[in-house]
């Protein structure tokens, strides 16, 4: 560009002198100036570049624009008569999207069911050899690093007693030792500190300083822990991002190199999106999340149902109904907010506002959950508000109000930085990253800047200290972002917005989207939604190989003004070990009358779809009970008992002998008397 930063900078500055005299907006001006020079948008051109675009093609105008929106909040615009509306948050810029000093995070997210429609269309128009998986490495975390000391140490002293004694008997005293570590909760070993707090355990030297049990197993094998300083994170286990993709204008295998890839994709790199970022290629996500099969499935029921078109990405975020459902704990299949911690901490924290859900899913997390207890009591009114000290409260107070004081999102940290400490944006994000990644320099660097920026606005070097090490170094390891945060709370309010208004169209659609996934603990989850169901006045109909279909389905619409108090949704006839063609085709074939009919309505089209494992699994469900019961109840003089066996063998029998009666030319007698199914 012709003009250089500072000029464009000197010119606007005139400009908005020219208009008012008003020094304390020409200071914001300055300010804002002084971030976009900094900052880049997200087409990578500078961002006072492009504003100074933007108000020069509006001074060429013969009749220049004065728009009535300012939704980047700038002072600079509106001064200009850009805009005549003023300012009500923090600039735009300031946001976490233009700090980033690298490659932005492109996350998009598809439902489950129609995930690999996306990865199809992506690897057909870019290419098999442009595309592939984005490569990961899974660190030695202190279990798993115990494991494999455990076993080349041969602790239990059991080499002597050959291979299957040495494996039994170490794997055995490993687990016991691993048994001491505190258990796992959302991803991470939690423990108390000297003071109660809860702390995150991430090492075994942590573990062994806060947990006694280990320690007395450290104690008694020194070797082992000596072992675990030296192998303890390093990287083991090679595998393939679940929705990380990476794309590119060459063939990859001339960039980086490959492994089998998983899915529909071909190919895997065996970078990491970190490698991947420093030879010039950008990680995408393609996430597959099935609450937005749940919404989508609901939604379409809500319209057969009653006519009604939500629009799902513009609900009321005050409707009381939904805001009463956070609080009352009722929340399974909820976005977010499956965990009965979840569950307690919606409870506890009182949601009666949308912001309450963005900051649970922000503070809900390993680390910034400790600051739980603070946020409620803050919001109570049970505890006062506080900004750590008096000489920080005035830069401050503006960003974390709204959250009562506490710092929950990565975005206050970073405005905080520019704010106090006088950093840039990009600053405060690099500083973010150096403290996860632990980069001890780079670190040093940020805390004498930090110090420095706060003295210089007023703040005692003592309380600077302090407020670096207790206030922002801790948040800054675990710290979410705020986009994340609100987008993941938004969807979160759409399901319970949909639970709370149409609890029958919900669950019937959860049931649904669970029961058509393949994952190992299908039922254990449909059977915690059926309990809950109860809890809204729904009831699951009696299975019955007649009245059940592929699909869950509502027989019961609940109408309290015709004195219908619940709700029945009729259950699917594809249970466990019946998949969904196997349950389209005992469907299509209904009604039967016995077993037979069974056997011969589903033989001619559907004989591969009902087999003996369809019906093993039939009977396993229960749908051949009154079956049995009748059955036995009938024949109890003749002291005979109609087994799973011999259901198996006579839908077996069935078969065949309709099978020689269209071989003869029979007419259509029955000949199965004999195997007592029709008595």
């Amino acid at each position: 560009m012709a003009e250089s930063h500072d000029t464009i900078k000197k010119e606007i500055i005139k400009a908005v002198t020219e208009k008012c005299s008003d020094e304390s907006l020409i200071f914001k001006v300055e300010k804002e100036l002084e971030v976009m020079s900094g900052t880049t948008g997200l087409e990578s051109k500078n961002n006072l570049d492009s504003f100074y675009d933007i108000w020069k093609k509006n001074l060429k105008r013969q009749n220049p624009r004065t728009g009535s929106k300012n939704e980047v909040h700038s002072w600079t615009a509106y001064a200009l008569n850009i805009t005549d509306k003023k300012p009500e948050d923090e600039f735009l810029p300031t946001r976490r999207a233009f700090a980033r000093a690298g490659f932005p995070d492109i996350d998009v997210d598809f439902d489950d069911l129609n995930r690999h429609k996306v990865y199809e269309y992506v690897i057909d128009k870019y290419g098999r050899d442009y595309t592939a998986n984005v490569g990961t490495w899974g660190a030695l975390k202190p279990r798993s690093a115990i494991t494999r000391i455990g076993k080349a140490l041969d602790i239990a002293g059991a080499f002597h007693k050959g291979q299957d004694e040495y494996i039994k008997q170490n794997a055995i005293k490993v687990k016991e030792i691993n048994d001491s570590l505190p258990k796992e909760r959302n991803g991470a070993m939690h423990a108390k500190d000297a003071s109660g707090r809860d702390v995150v355990v991430k090492t075994a030297e942590q573990a062994y300083e806060l947990c006694p049990d280990f320690k007395f197993y450290m104690d008694k094998y020194p070797e082992m822990m000596a072992h675990l300083e030296n192998i303890e994170g390093l990287l083991s286990i090679p595998g393939a991002h679940a929705g990380g993709l990476v794309i590119s204008d060459i063939p990859i295998s001339t960039i980086a190199p490959l492994r089998k890839g998983r899915g529909e994709v071909e190919f895997a790199t065996h970078y990491d999106k970190n490698d991947l970022e420093s030879i010039g290629l950008i990680k995408f996500d393609f996430l597959a999340i099935k609450t937005l099969s749940v919404i989508a499935l609901t939604l379409k029921m809500v319209k057969e149902n009653y006519g009604i078109d939500i629009d799902i990405e513009n609900l009321p975020i005050d409707n009381k109904e939904t805001l009463a459902l956070y609080r009352s704990g009722k929340l399974d299949g909820i976005f977010q907010c499956e965990s009965p911690g979840m569950q307690g901490v919606m409870k506890e924290i009182g949601v009666d506002q949308f912001d309450d859900i963005v900051a649970a899913v922000a503070l809900f997390r390993p680390g910034p959950i400790s600051s739980i207890p603070e946020y409620c009591k803050r919001k109570a009114g049970i505890k006062d508000v506080d900004y750590f000290h008096k000489s920080i409260q005035p830069h401050v107070e503006s960003i974390l109000s709204r959250t009562y004081g506490v710092l929950v999102y990565q975005e206050q940290l970073m405005q905080i930085c520019n704010k106090l400490a006088g950093f840039t944006i990009t600053d405060g994000y690099v500083m973010i990253k150096a403290v996860g990644k632990k980069m001890t320099d780079l670190l040093l660097k940020f805390e004498n800047q930090f110090v420095s920026g706060c003295v210089d606005n007023g703040v005692p070097k003592s309380v600077a200290e302090e407020y670096w090490n207790s206030f922002i170094v801790p948040f800054a390891d675990y710290g979410f972002n705020l986009a994340h945060s609100a987008a993941y709370g938004f969807m979160s309010y759409q399901t319970a917005y949909l639970k709370a208004n149409y609890p029958e169209e919900f669950f019937c659609s959860y049931l649904n989207v669970e029961n058509h996934k393949k994952s190992q603990n299908r039922e254990e989850k449909i059977e915690k939604l059926i309990k809950d169901m109860k809890k809204f006045n729904i009831e699951l109909d009696e299975i019955g190989l007649n009245t059940c279909r592929a699909n869950y389905e509502i027989i019961k619409k609940r109408d309290v003004s015709a004195g219908v108090n619940k709700a029945v949704i009729s259950p699917s006839i594809m249970v466990k070990g019946i998949g969904a063609k196997s349950a389209e085709a005992l469907v299509e074939c209904q009604p039967y009358n016995n077993l037979r009919d069974l056997a011969v309505n589903t033989m001619a089209k559907h004989s591969k779809e009902v087999n003996k494992n369809t019906i093993t699994a039939l009977i396993e469900a229960g749908f051949f009970k009154d079956y049995i019961t009748a059955y036995n109840k009938k024949h109890k003089k003749k002291n005979t008992k109609l087994t799973k066996d011999k259901i198996l063998d006579n839908f077996v029998k069935y078969r065949e002998d309709e099978k020689k009666r269209k071989k003869k030319g029979l007419g259509d007698q029955d000949v199965f008397d004999m195997l007592g199914d029709n008595e």
